[in-house]
C-alpha cells in the first residue's frame, strides 16, 4: 500500500478513536450520550434478542507501516449484527462487516485494501465474525470464543470483552490481533503494513425482543 500526506475523508478523525480494552475505564464511558448512573458493567448478558445499533457503534483496525515506525488507524463504515440470549445466558450471533466500506483516511490506500490484492472486496464483499460462546472470566471482563471469516478463511479467535448492561442497551467491547498469513490475505510487506493488525470493535445492541 502505498502512503500519502494527503487525507480525504476529513469527516472521520481516526486517530482521537483509541479504545484501550485491557485498562479501558468503563465506569466513566459515556457512549452517545446514554446516562450510565445506572449501567453495570455485567459478567452474564441479560436473555433476549439484540441487534447492533451502527449509529452507536465502532469498527476500527489499527495495524503499523513502514517497517512499524508509523500507526495506521481507520474504519470500517458499514456493518450489521445481532445476538441471542437465552435464559441460561448462552449466547450466540453474527457481526458482518462491509469490506469495500474500509477508511483509512487516504483513497488510494483504500482503494488498495479493496482490491484483489487485499480484501477483494468484489469477490468477497463481506467478513464475518460469528459468536459462538460467551462466558464469564471470572474477573471484570467475558471470554468471547468465535469465528472471524475473512476471505475464504475462518479463523478461530478467543478474546477478552466488556460489556455494560444498561436497560434495553448494551455495550460490547473487545478486540482481537489477526495475523496477516494465519488470514490468507499475504499483506505482509513490511515497508508498508505490518505483519498483523488488530481489529476492535466498541458496539451498542438495542433489545428487540
Amino acid at each position: 500500500m502505498s502512503e500519502e500526506t494527503e487525507h480525504d475523508h476529513g469527516e472521520h478523525d481516526h486517530a482521537g478513536h483509541e479504545h484501550d480494552y485491557e485498562g479501558h475505564d468503563h465506569e466513566g464511558h459515556d457512549h452517545e450520550g446514554h446516562d450510565h448512573d445506572h449501567a453495570l458493567i455485567v459478567d452474564r448478558l441479560p436473555e433476549g434478542a439484540w441487534q447492533i445499533d451502527p449509529a452507536s457503534s465502532e469498527v476500527l483496525f489499527k495495524a503499523r507501516a513502514l517497517f512499524g515506525l508509523l500507526p495506521v488507524t481507520g474504519a470500517f463504515e458499514r456493518f450489521t449484527g445481532e445476538m441471542i440470549v437465552d435464559p441460561e445466558g448462552a449466547a450466540s450471533g453474527r457481526l458482518v462487516v462491509e469490506t469495500a466500506s474500509i477508511n483509512s483516511g487516504i483513497r488510494k490506500r483504500d482503494a488498495d485494501l479493496r482490491s484483489a490484492s487485499y480484501f477483494d472486496s468484489d469477490k468477497y464483499p463481506e467478513m464475518t465474525f460469528t459468536l459462538e460462546k460467551l462466558e464469564p472470566s471470572g474477573e471484570d471482563h467475558l471470554n468471547v470464543t468465535g469465528t472471524l471469516l475473512i476471505l475464504h478463511t475462518s479463523i478461530p479467535v478467543t478474546f477478552p470483552a466488556y460489556a455494560i448492561a444498561h436497560g434495553d442497551h448494551l455495550h460490547l467491547e473487545g478486540g482481537v490481533t489477526v495475523d496477516h498469513d494465519v488470514a490468507g490475505l499475504g499483506w505482509a510487506k513490511p515497508a508498508l503494513v505490518g505483519k498483523r493488525v488488530r481489529a476492535e470493535a466498541a458496539l451498542t445492541l438495542t433489545r428487540v425482543i
